[in-house]
């Protein structure tokens, strides 16, 4: 006979424990931890076991509990999900029984956001992590400024736990800066490690925060929360515990004279005790010059105390088109550590990681190696450079930044190039590199400008482009298998894979569901009310973001199934 389902508190049903479900092995009368299993895989569990002989039944039962506490006992510590599906940049996840159709389905819950959302969302234990910006903030005393904000909220209910509110700097926009100007809020996906959460915040600074926000109390050194937040001279104005906690701050700005442009928009990576950030620093607010062109485009500082510890000393920012907004990939290749940044300049770099046992100064890191991701001709023609596209002299010709995060597996390494969407429509470019080297392996100018991440699946590459085509390539040839149009520009958002299903929007709401795979098979194509962001996926949930909500979304079949299971 079945386990019966019990619905746990993520409102997912799942087959327990012994102590609430009968064990299909008769005479198994044992109380034990199982393994959690969603009903429809108890029941092929359990058709496996009754076609056995009764010892085979009672040394299946046997097994299965053995396994079931060794599972529990090690997802104490599930790992973080992040970009769409993953702990790294590939948008790609297992999730199963996602809706086709996520326009159509009644989110189990929906949470609202602010005005503007730019970031992928964090899961971890139960917690979801998102940035947005603070025009949706309620909270007593402060006014929103067009700032940041970062959400951290209950993974079942979509209830806040905490919120961090970093109020918009107006320095940003005095000249030469060139930031904060757009209320993009906090575009950095968070990075959890343990107690801590990373990001990059808007007013140029690099931040780490206490998992558990004020709720336990103020952790430090950093303590002065209330200021920061632009409440220390409200009367009667105390910390809450459902604030953020600020354990320590890098000032990007004031310690190395950064002048970030538009928007502070990466995510960190981190490897060991070092975390990897870019700068954002560009151009001034006139767009013709380059006020910082020896400040770094790369730095790594300590996770623990904020120390600065390395930065890259190649000249990138005096070679910048725009600004730097690429976010930096650690990986292992062929017997080392490498970090790969994706340059303003539109050259791709490789970098050997610092020495962590030098404390003595900060360390230039050393360049491995760097390709440029333009063609050679989308620099110069008849020897003389073609212009830079900018808002108001657009053009499709010329050279582009890398905004596009690298995705780095199997020794190869993908990115694209591209530009602020107000530069239009333009030549773009898709390059698959060997990451050992710094080798091209093959291009693509099918692409067009893109900010988009690269999704690689099953041996098939996924990217849109500004222009609003999805395309896919086979990621071992560079062949392209087929182009989608999707009636819309797309740069708010990367592809997204999972189920079997390739996830793409447009900046108009758009939502385009295909099969995942060489052929051309479209699912299923909804509108959202505002431009979705790229999702992310667990537990046969899709957690899906726009500018100014997040959903969580189950499909309808996945419902109905899991209705047709009673608590006890």
């Amino acid at each position: 006979m079945l386990p019966r389902a019990v619905r746990l508190g993520n409102g997912l049903w799942w087959a327990f424990e012994l102590t609430i479900c009968r064990c299909p092995v008769p005479g198994a009368g044992v109380t034990a931890a199982w393994r959690l299993y969603p009903p429809p895989a108890w029941r092929r569990i359990e058709s496996m076991i009754h076609r056995q002989t009764l010892p085979g039944r009672q040394a299946a039962c046997i097994f299965i509990l053995t396994m079931g506490a060794i599972t529990l006992s090690a997802s104490a510590g599930p790992p973080v999900i992040r970009w769409g599906g993953s702990d790294g940049p590939n948008s790609v996840s297992p999730a199963r029984r996602l809706p086709a159709d996520p326009t159509t389905v009644k989110p189990i819950w929906e949470l609202s956001l602010g005005s503007h959302q730019y970031a992928v969302p964090t899961i971890d234990r139960g917690r979801i992590y998102v940035g947005a910006n603070d025009m949706g903030v309620r909270r007593d005393g402060y006014k929103p400024t067009g700032g940041g904000l970062l959400l951290c909220i209950e993974q079942a209910t979509g209830r806040m736990i905490w919120q961090f509110i970093t109020p918009r700097f107006f320095g940003g926009i005095k000249p030469p800066y060139h930031y904060n100007q757009w209320k993009c809020g906090v575009c950095s996906s968070p990075l959890v490690d343990g107690e801590r959460v990373y990001i990059i915040g808007g007013r140029g600074e690099v931040l780490c925060l206490d998992r558990n926000g004020q709720a336990d109390g103020n952790a430090g050194p950093f303590s002065d929360e209330l200021a920061y937040m632009g409440l220390g001279e409200v009367p009667g104005a105390t910390l809450q515990p459902t604030d953020g906690d600020i354990v320590w701050r890098f000032d990007l700005v004031g310690e190395l004279g950064v002048v970030p442009h538009d928007v502070c928009g990466s995510t960190l990576a981190m490897m060991d005790d070092l975390l990897f950030a870019c700068t954002s620093n560009g151009l001034d607010d006139r767009h013709d010059k380059i006020p910082a062109p020896q400040a770094p485009a790369l730095i790594v500082l300590d996770k623990r105390t904020g120390r600065l510890v390395a930065r890259e000393n190649e000249g990138i920012s005096s070679r910048l088109l725009h600004g730097h907004w690429s976010s930096p990939v650690a990986a292992h290749i062929a017997g080392q550590t490498l970090v790969f940044f994706g340059g303003g300049d539109g050259v791709m770099y490789a970098f050997a990681p610092p020495d962590v046992g030098s404390q003595d100064k900060v360390q230039s890191l050393r360049k491995v190696w760097a390709t440029d991701c333009n063609p050679a001709d989308y620099r110069t023609r008849d020897g003389k450079p073609i212009p830079y596209s900018r808002h108001n002299r657009k053009s499709p010709e010329g050279p582009s930044e890398i905004i596009s995060t690298p995705i780095v597996l199997d020794g190869r390494l993908y990115v694209a190039i591209g530009q602020s969407p107000v530069h239009g429509e333009g030549r773009g470019c898709l390059s698959c590199i060997d990451a050992a080297t710094g080798k091209l392996l093959w291009r693509s100018t099918l692409v067009g400008r893109t900010l988009a991440t690269p999704a690689l699946a099953d041996g098939l590459l996924y990217i849109p482009d500004y222009s609003g085509n999805l395309h896919c390539f086979d990621a071992a040839t560079g062949q392209r298998q087929w182009v989608h149009p999707m009636n819309g520009r797309a740069w708010p958002a990367s592809a997204f894979v999972a189920d079997s299903k390739v996830y793409a929007s447009t900046e108009s709401g758009l939502v385009w569901v295909l099969r995942a795979g060489r052929q051309l098979e479209v699912l299923s194509r909804g509108r959202q009310g505002s431009p979705p962001i790229a999702p992310v996926a667990v537990d046969g949930i899709l957690y899906l973001p726009t500018q100014k909500s997040l959903l969580a979304i189950r499909s309808e079949e996945h419902t109905s199934e899991l209705q047709s299971h009673h608590p006890i």
